[in-house]
C-alpha cells in the first residue's frame, strides 16, 4: 500500500487531472478525438493553400503534429494508469523495487512509475 496521506493523494490526483486537461486541450488544437478508442486522436491535415510551397508546408505541419500527437497520447495513457493505481491503492510505489517514491518525485512527475533509483 502507498505511504501517502489522503491529502497528498488528493493533491496528486488534482495534478494528474490538470495535466490531463492540458494535454487534451493541446491535442484538440490540431487533432480530432476518436469516439471508438480511449485517448486516441487523429491529427487533422491542415489546408493552407494550393501552391507547391503551401502544400509542402501542409505536409511538414502534418508530420510534426503527428509526432506530437503520439507523444501526448502516450502521456494521457500514463496519467490514466497513475489514476488507476490511485484507485487500486498502489499509487506512489515503484513498479520495480516496490518501495514508496518520494513526494518530491511525484510532485515533479505525478505519473511516474519508477523511483529515481530505479529510473
Amino acid at each position: 500500500m502507498t505511504s501517502l496521506s489522503e491529502e497528498q493523494l488528493e493533491h496528486f490526483r488534482q495534478l494528474l487531472l490538470e495535466k490531463k486537461q492540458s494535454i487534451e486541450t493541446q491535442l484538440g488544437a490540431f487533432a480530432k478525438k476518436s469516439d471508438a478508442i480511449k485517448n486516441d486522436y487523429q491529427t487533422q491535415f491542415e489546408q493552407i493553400g494550393d501552391s507547391e510551397e503551401e502544400n509542402a508546408d501542409e505536409v511538414a505541419n502534418y508530420a510534426d503534429n503527428l509526432g506530437i500527437e503520439h507523444q501526448l497520447e502516450d502521456n494521457l495513457r500514463e496519467i490514466d494508469a497513475a489514476l488507476e493505481r490511485m484507485d487500486k491503492g498502489t499509487y506512489g510505489l515503484c513498479e520495480d523495487c516496490h518501495q514508496p517514491m518520494s513526494p518530491e518525485r511525484l510532485e515533479a512527475m505525478p505519473e511516474a512509475t519508477l523511483c529515481i533509483k530505479c529510473e
